[in-house]
């Protein structure tokens, strides 16, 4: 190959991954080959463009990546043409699919419902397990042809940091996997549970547990746990606005994960009528003295910060904070307002020597204090939506009723007759 003709191809091959990248996402039709031209001034001649289409239309992608490799090209340029050969080919199948069902759904009175698992789109449950299949087809192959270097740039990258990539990708595949299972019996259920189904699932989430926990040394199961359980999931939720050192972190882990092992919030899916109630009973129970531990643990003044930390009306506040760019000072003069005004409605509630009416009109007063204040902190717009969104007692208070607090400092306001005395 003259070098003029190297070079024309080169530019050609580089505009072809961008046509083909393009046609990939939906932006170009894959029904036509690309006209070859390497630019302005570069139109490639009749036996060039010939040798370039043999090279791009070549169904052998293994021979297409070592051509481009022998042309000089970077293992990147190599990579995003050769990537995009291989998904254009599955795409032109996934767009006859697609068609098919947005064809199917123009048939289909929009005013009508489906009952059971819903399916996007329109899609039988054949049409997306042709879906599923071909892209595990594209990504085989791919990895087949050029390898598996760009693993670490995967979703599983991002959930496994601490793992090699190779160990990371292994358990992407493996929740890829039981996903699909899961997805199948959904579909099979079509809204209507029976006895089986909810076995059926429950063994699905077991063998899958033991599937990822198998593929783990000690070490990294113990470093997945920690990061990427079901308990360590609700318990970044909940400590969010929780300053936590990673000792309180995996102490807390610990006590809460030997609950959740216990009594898992998964069975609740398993599980109905009175054996739900008596699950809850007992979680509810149990997490009382694990709660009793993280106090001691944590010692009384760290452990108040925490429950804080936890309470829906914080973690409200902790994500204003975070969308708005408000300072420690302005969240902690806010919140103060709020335990003020919940500590104030507490006592009006308890004082037996107010009448109804009186504490009606106190309550007034002082939830408009408080919204005040509050607004002042926040700023009127964000602190109406602060108000509406997390206190509801606070703009409720004026309508009268029965203040108490919970353990973990919940306030709630619970309505009373409107003959009610003192």
């Amino acid at each position: 190959m003259n070098k003029t003709l190297k070079i024309v191809l080169v530019l050609s091959l580089a505009a072809n991954a961008i046509w083909l990248l393009g046609s990939v996402a939906g932006y170009f039709s894959v029904t036509k080959t690309p006209a070859i031209n390497a630019g302005p001034g570069m139109n490639a001649t009749p036996q060039a463009a010939k040798e370039i289409n043999a090279l791009l239309s070549t169904s052998d992608m293994a021979a297409l990546r070592d051509k481009l490799k022998a042309m000089g090209l970077s293992d990147d340029v190599v990579r995003s043409i050769v990537g995009a050969r291989i998904s254009s080919r599955y795409n032109a199948r996934a767009r006859e699919i697609f068609q098919a069902a947005i064809e199917n759904a123009k048939q289909q009175p929009y005013w009508r419902g489906s009952l059971g698992f819903s399916s996007f789109m329109s899609l039988s449950p054949e049409q997306q397990k042709e879906l599923r299949e071909l892209g595990r087809e594209a990504n085989q192959e791919s990895k087949r042809v050029l390898g598996d270097s760009d693993i670490s740039y995967s979703y599983s990258s991002l959930r496994y940091p601490f793992l090699s990539p190779e160990k990371a990708q292994q358990l992407r595949d493996i929740e890829s996997d039981y996903g699909e299972l899961r997805l199948q019996i959904m579909q099979e259920m079509s809204g209507f549970r029976m006895p089986g189904d909810s076995e059926k699932l429950k063994l699905l989430d077991t063998e899958k547990e033991r599937d990822l926990q198998a593929a783990l040394t000690p070490e990294e199961r113990e470093a997945n746990n920690l990061r990427n359980s079901p308990t360590a999931a609700s318990l970044k939720r909940k400590l969010a606005g929780f300053d936590a050192t990673e000792d309180e972190y995996k102490t807390i882990f610990a006590l809460q994960n030997a609950l959740d092992e216990k009594y898992p919030t998964s069975s609740l899916g398993y599980v109905g009528g009175a054996d739900m109630t008596e699950l809850f009973r007992a979680r509810s129970e149990a997490q009382k003295e694990v709660d009793s531990q993280i106090q001691a643990a944590l010692g009384s003044d760290r452990y108040a910060e925490y429950v804080r930390a936890t309470r829906s009306d914080y973690q409200s506040l902790m994500a204003a904070a975070q969308r708005f760019n408000l300072s420690a000072d302005t969240v902690a003069q806010t919140y103060q307002a709020r335990d003020a005004a919940a500590g104030d409605a507490r006592r009006i509630s308890d004082d037996k020597s107010l009448s109804a009416e009186e504490k009606t009109q106190a309550y007034a007063a002082l939830a408009e204090q408080a919204q005040g204040q509050i607004r002042a902190a926040l700023g009127d717009e964000v602190g109406d939506a602060y108000i509406n969104n997390a206190l509801p007692w606070l703009k409720n208070l004026p309508k009268g009723g029965r203040v108490m607090v919970d353990s973990r400092g919940n306030v709630h306001l619970m309505p009373t007759s409107a003959r009610a005395g003192k």
